[in-house]
């Protein structure tokens, strides 16, 4: 390569977007009307074998620890990015009586969760089970999701840490998250150690695409921090 090429590779390289990448599509949810809802397929014969998550994490120590507690944390860790609005809950086990939604989310209609509703298959006999362990399939029309489905294989499983970095990974993609190949402060990021935890990129993805404030969808790259602030 000449002298004058690698300049210019160089050039559009450093000029390309870092930090977190986002498909086009969204969910059809607003800040009125944020939810969109999560469950697990009824073939599921999954189970976690070792809760091998330390420290500080909210998981760490419980004994017989179920899918549905990991679940949980991972739709806990999305609903807690304060700068969007996008919101997750649990199907309702009979969606003709789905009581009283919580706080800040939608009302459950069968009908509204036609085109609202993820499901997480242990099922996968393929090979196409990725980095991450799994893979999302996401459903749209146009630029519009109308559903996803994960895939992972039941010994996808056994370990705690490995679980929940699974499922916030693949329902990362189930919202458009995409892999941000430049930097490791993701769980979306296939570099460095597995995140079980939304960072820094991530959050910021979320909210460039479901802003509680409009100017928060005109954020800059984060090249990897987690501070990042609005454009005016």
């Amino acid at each position: 390569m000449s002298h004058w090429k690698m300049i210019l590779t160089w050039s559009f390289l450093l000029l390309l977007p870092v930090g977190f990448r986002i498909a086009p599509q969204r969910w059809d949810v607003s800040a009125s009307d944020p939810t969109i809802w999560v469950r697990f397929c009824p073939e599921n014969s999954a189970t976690i074998e070792e809760n091998d998550i330390t420290g500080s994490d909210v998981l760490a120590g419980i004994n017989g620890l179920t899918l549905t507690q990991v679940l949980q944390s991972v739709v806990d860790d999305y609903n807690n990015v304060p700068t969007s609005y996008l919101r997750l809950a649990p199907y309702p086990a009979d969606p003709n009586n789905p009581g009283t939604p919580a706080a800040g989310d939608s009302s459950f209609t069968i009908s509204r969760a036609e085109k609202r509703t993820i499901e997480i298959c242990f099922g996968a006999t393929d090979a196409s089970a990725g980095l991450s362990g799994g893979y999302a399939i996401p459903k749209s029309e146009g630029r519009q999701y109308t559903g996803c489905q994960i895939k992972a294989k039941p010994e996808h499983a056994k370990r705690a840490s490995f679980l929940t970095h699974l499922l916030a990974h693949e329902l990362g993609h189930c919202f458009g998250l995409q892999h941000p190949q430049e930097g490791t402060n993701a769980v979306m990021s296939y570099f460095g150690e597995k995140k079980i935890r939304l960072q820094g990129d991530d959050s910021a993805g979320l909210t460039y695409a479901y802003p509680v404030d409009e100017n928060y969808a005109k954020e800059a790259a984060t090249f990897g921090l987690t501070g990042c602030e609005p454009r005016n």
